[in-house]
């Protein structure tokens, strides 16, 4: 994996790192827990911001690895806000919300609803704001870039988390769930069709045993559906969790669910980011594989094993969310040996590939 940029391993270091919040707040689902949650996600976000900045301060190249040019993003008319570029918006917004949520761990007797209200109020901000950089960069740039849109998605978690330290906000949350599910289902419509379609493509482009440039990005085309099926998926999820703040705990079934949609993005944008921009080149016949670069013919089985622990990641979550009457010990195993499964059957199809 030597070809692979090192701040891209910075990159799934930050997502892992804003994400990982969650699971002290659904071990501690108390106010605590819930503030670690955004403590960690403001962590996430500053680094990225800062990272922003630090490529830009030393006039160093974003690399964006998607077919996209993250430089035209964060050095585009849309990067400055009141004639201060967004990086140091960023920075300044996660430290505040960062030692903010710290100091109401630590110290929440020195805090009112007040103070409560007014960090809602600047990650409802953060919130809407994100939700127009998106649509800059969709409809205005037509260009991505995958650091912008994991601020965004941080600033978004945030926004979410941050409902559960007020009471009207939880209730509102409580009284629309039917809707929110709602959103939650189509995500997982998108998704796992999505996924479902990449990997019928993928079957049949390997028909000749080449992928060629079209073909990738068809791949990659229909790879855009299944993110904005995981926005959707996530924001419902989160919606729902940040509903159910009052619960003395919550379901295994919520918290496994939860984990499998971690790991499918994390999955999915190893997907994205490492393996995507050499589709057309990875040799899938014995003839490419004897002229192409080691490197390149290394990378066929991970990208194999990978898709396969997003795809079934993406099924068991979803699938998951009907069984009752299970503990997280078997949930766990249940999963874990859904994953074995498909990794053994990409494998295998992989050999498959060669004979």
């Amino acid at each position: 994996m030597s070809f692979v940029p090192a701040n891209i391993f910075l990159y799934f270091f930050l997502l892992i790192l804003g994400i990982s919040g969650f699971f002290f707040a659904a071990i501690w689902p108390q106010a605590v827990g819930f503030y670690a949650f955004i403590v960690f996600a403001s962590a996430g976000g500053f680094g990225t911001a800062f990272y922003i900045f630090y490529t830009k301060r030393y006039r160093k190249q974003l690399v964006c690895p998607v077919g996209s040019d993250c430089n035209a993003v964060i050095n585009s008319r849309y990067s400055i806000f009141l004639g201060i570029a967004l990086e140091y918006w960023g920075m300044f917004y996660y430290a505040v919300i960062a030692v903010s949520y710290g100091a109401l761990i630590f110290a929440p007797f020195f805090f009112n609803g007040i103070f409560l209200a007014g960090l809602l109020l600047a990650s409802a901000g953060a919130f809407l704001f994100s939700l127009y950089l998106l649509f800059a960069q969709a409809f205005l740039l037509r260009q991505w870039c995958i650091w912008c849109i994991l601020s965004a998605m941080l600033s978004i978690v945030i926004f979410i988390v941050s409902l559960t330290g007020v009471g009207f906000a939880v209730a509102f949350l409580t009284e629309i769930a039917t809707v929110i599910e709602l959103v939650r289902v189509l995500g997982f419509v998108f998704g796992i069709g999505g996924a479902t379609a990449v990997l019928f493509l993928f079957h049949k482009f390997l028909n000749n045993r080449d992928i060629d440039e079209s073909e990738a990005r068809s791949v990659k085309g229909i790879s855009e559906l299944i993110w904005f099926g995981l926005f959707l998926t996530l924001l419902g999820q989160f919606a729902l969790f940040a509903a159910d703040a009052g619960a003395p705990e919550f379901p295994a079934i919520f918290f496994i669910q939860t984990t499998a949609l971690f790991i499918a993005t994390i999955s999915g944008a190893v997907l994205m980011i490492i393996f995507a921009p050499f589709l057309s080149a990875i040799p899938f016949n014995e003839e490419e594989r004897s002229r192409t670069h080691p490197s390149l013919n290394s990378l066929r089985k991970p990208m194999f094993i990978v898709g396969s622990v997003a795809l079934s990641s993406w099924y068991f979550a979803f699938i998951i969310g009907y069984a009752t009457g299970y503990g997280p010990a078997v949930l766990f195993v249940v999963y874990a040996l859904t994953l074995a499964m498909a990794v053994a059957a990409a494998v295998l199809w992989e050999k498959k590939i060669d004979a």
